[in-house]
This record gives structure tokens, C-alpha cells and sequence, in this order.
């Protein structure tokens, strides 16, 4: 079921509606690590901040050293709490984390949260919770799961850690996903469909809102430089399209690889490699691109954040038509365009357009501004996360009282 606001909707109140709220995240990473999934649980917990709810974290952290921290709601100035747990090592990219369990039994007892939010799939929170319960401490405050991605790369990884994440989902109160494709697709959520509901990510406007769009520029790409990300792909693309230029936002191992391919296709001189920038330097690019490109060429691309931050700053988005819920972002040919992935020539189409009419892309991307005001604001997510978190405590309380 998706998830839906009230109408006439006022973030003000969200404070009166749930003001004294406690919500626990637990998570993977958070920022300044930059990843879809830390980013959505950033945006998540400055939102809850400033909508009034009490809120803190527990993640991994990036030194041997545990650490606690302040966040803050931008708007309201509501402090949460964000504690790191120290990292001795790391296992097939999973962080090593033996203070965790300990860490979430000791905020669950001072913190007393109303509910609990694990997001997933993360071996590391499923682990914590499972381990938390096996300690034998009774466990009443609901939990829930954000899912956020089927884990379809790591087959190895997947075998292995699907019981906790099966264990975590049965034991959850509710699931929420980013989107009607996840919902319908997901095979790890098709015991569990009568308890998942959709909730569409949702981000910040600043400092996206700021940038005030040209569209007449290079195009741009923006995240991690491996495999599924289709890079090479846009490379191809790029090189029969002989006027236009790249930008390449990231870092990761696929870029000596694509060095050497951009060299073979004597592309290079049309392209830069910007390397990881902060959330100011891309809106900056934004404000200089012709368009967003998300080429990505399997479902390891959930959702595609960094959609809406295009959309934010008023920046066409030319993505791929995966069975995920990249294609539910945009409106193609309001938005920008969908092509099939892994097709350099429809790719290739796109970009042409766009190269050769930069009125088009203005009315693209001003179309794709009013569409993230209206659906993907960070207030939106919050106010349609906040009406689920009451079901799902209003049907745990029935449940208490039956039982």
C-alpha cells in the first residue's frame, strides 16, 4: 500500500501530532560516509528532528574508537543523538562491530524509544537486533524495517546472510520500501506483503533549491565508479555524440579502467574526472549541466537518489528503465527520458536531444523541480513515514491488549 500524507499539508503539524515521539535508527554508516542508504537516513532523522520527534542513532563508525555525537534538525535546531560504534576490521565490505550489541542494549534502556527502525539489507543491524534478543532481554518496543534493496550482486554474501535479514523481517511490526516496483518484485518480501507498505524516499531542498540552472553545459554524472553504476556504457554513448562533454562526480575501483576505455575511445579530452565532492560542490555542477545521466545497467540501482537532487535543482535526468524504482522518480519525456539499459545508441538518442535543444531541457528540468516540490520533499517523507509509524503502534498496542 503507498503510504499518503493529509492534504493541505503543514509540517508544523507533524510537531503537535507526535511531539514527544523517541525513534531509534539503526543503520550502517552515516555522513559523512556519502551512500544511498546514509543519505536516506540522514534525511530521515534531520526530518523526524525537525518535525519534533526525539531521535537517535546507532551505526558503525570509522575509527577502533566508539563515539557519540549531536546531530541537529536544520530548521527546528532539535538535537538527536548519533552513536558510532568503533570498527576493528571489515569482512567483504561489512564492518566488524563487537561493541554494537552493547551499545543498542545500553540506548534502548536510556533512551526508551517508541519504536525501533532498522534499515536493511545490514548485516550489521540485523546481527545487533537478533543478538540483542538472544541476550534474553525482553523486547517489547516495536520494530520496524526500512528495506532498501534486494542484495543482488554478492550471491555468496547473499546465501549467507539472508537468514538474519529473513529473521529481522519476521520478526519486524512493518516494513516500508522506496517503492511500488520493490513491493510487487522483491522475492525476499513476498512472505511478508501483507505488512509492506511504500513510502518514496524524500531529501532536503537546499541546497538543490538554490541552484538556478543553465542547461547548456556538460552533462553529469554523479556516484560511485563500479560496476553496475553502466559508466562504460555512458562513455560509449558519449563518444557518437561528438559536441557533448561529461563531468564525472566519484570515485571507485572501475577508474583506471575507465581511463583506459575513454582513451580507446578517444573521448578523454571530453571528459572530467571531478572526484568526490561534498553536497555544495555537486549542486554547484548541477547548476552548469545540460543533464543528469544515471546509466546504471542492473537492479543493484534501487531507487537512485541523486535523481533527486537533479530534480531539486531544476536539472533534466536521463536514466534507465530498470525493474526497480529508478523509472518511478521521473515522468519520461516530462522529466527527461528512460532508456533501456545497457543500449549505448538509445542512450546516446537522449543525449543528442538535449545537446542540440537547451529550451528542452530547461522545460525538463523546471517540470522536474515542480515534481520533487510536490512528491520527494523531505517534509513529504517524514508526514507519510509519521501516518505509518501510527498504524503500525496503534495495531502493536491491539495486539498487547489481546494477548
Amino acid at each position: 500500500m503507498q503510504i499518503e500524507g493529509c492534504s493541505g499539508f503543514d509540517p508544523q503539524r507533524l510537531v503537535d501530532y507526535y511531539p514527544s515521539m523517541k525513534i531509534l535508527h539503526v543503520g550502517k554508516y552515516y555522513p559523512p560516509y556519502r551512500g544511498g542508504m546514509e543519505t536516506a537516513l540522514q534525511n530521515l532523522a534531520e526530518g523526524q528532528l525537525d518535525a519534533g520527534c526525539d531521535v537517535s542513532l546507532v551505526t558503525a563508525g570509522h575509527s577502533a574508537v566508539d563515539s557519540r555525537e549531536v546531530i541537529c534538525g536544520p530548521a527546528s535546531g532539535r538535537q538527536g543523538t548519533l552513536l558510532r560504534a568503533s570498527v576493528r576490521g571489515v569482512f567483504n565490505s561489512q564492518p566488524l562491530t563487537p561493541s554494537l550489541v552493547g551499545m543498542l542494549r545500553r540506548e534502548m534502556a536510556i533512551f526508551r524509544p517508541d519504536i525501533v527502525h532498522l534499515h536493511l539489507p545490514n548485516p550489521l543491524a540485523a546481527a545487533a537486533w537478533l543478538g540483542l534478543v538472544a541476550t534474553g532481554l525482553p523486547v517489547r518496543t516495536p520494530m520496524v524495517v526500512w528495506y532498501h534493496a534486494d542484495i543482488t550482486r554478492q550471491k555468496t554474501g547473499r546465501r549467507l546472510l539472508q537468514p538474519l535479514i529473513t529473521a529481522c523481517l519476521n520478526r519486524a511490526a512493518g516494513i516500508c520500501v522506496s517503492s511500488q516496483s520493490l513491493a510487487d518484485r522483491s522475492a525476499v518480501l513476498r512472505p511478508h506483503r501483507k505488512k509492506v507498505a511504500v513510502v518514496p524516499f524524500g531529501i532536503a531542498a537546499e541546497p538543490w533549491s538554490a541552484v538556478e540552472p543553465v542547461t547548456n553545459g556538460a552533462f553529469l554524472f554523479v556516484g560511485r565508479l563500479v560496476p553496475y553504476k553502466g559508466v562504460p556504457v555512458l562513455f560509449e554513448a558519449l563518444s557518437l555524440v561528438p559536441e557533448a562533454e561529461l563531468v564525472v562526480v566519484g570515485e571507485g575501483p572501475e577508474k583506471d579502467s575507465l581511463l583506459k576505455y575513454g582513451q580507446d575511445l578517444g573521448i578523454l579530452d571530453r571528459i572530467r574526472f571531478a572526484g568526490t565532492l561534498d553536497e555544495a560542490a555537486i549542486a554547484e555542477h548541477l547548476g552548469k549541466a545540460r543533464a543528469l545521466v544515471l546509466p546504471s545497467i542492473d537492479a543493484s540501482e534501487a531507487f537512485g537518489l541523486v535523481q533527486l537532487e537533479a530534480m531539486g535543482a531544476g536539472v533534466p535526468v536521463i536514466a534507465t528503465d530498470l525493474p526497480t524504482g529508478v523509472p518511478e522518480v521521473g515522468v519520461p519525456e516530462e522529466t527527461g527520458f528512460l532508456v533501456p539499459p545497457g543500449d549505448a545508441q538509445a542512450l546516446a538518442g537522449a543525449m543528442a536531444r538535449l545537446q542540440n535543444d537547451t529550451a528542452l531541457a530547461g522545460r525538463l528540468g523546471q517540470a522536474g523541480r515542480a515534481r520533487f516540490e510536490a512528491r520527494f520533499s523531505r517534509a513529504r517523507m517524514v508526514d507519510r513515514l509519521s501516518h505509518w509509524y501510527d498504524k503500525v503502534l496503534a495495531a502493536s498496542q491491539s495486539s498487547k491488549e489481546e494477548s
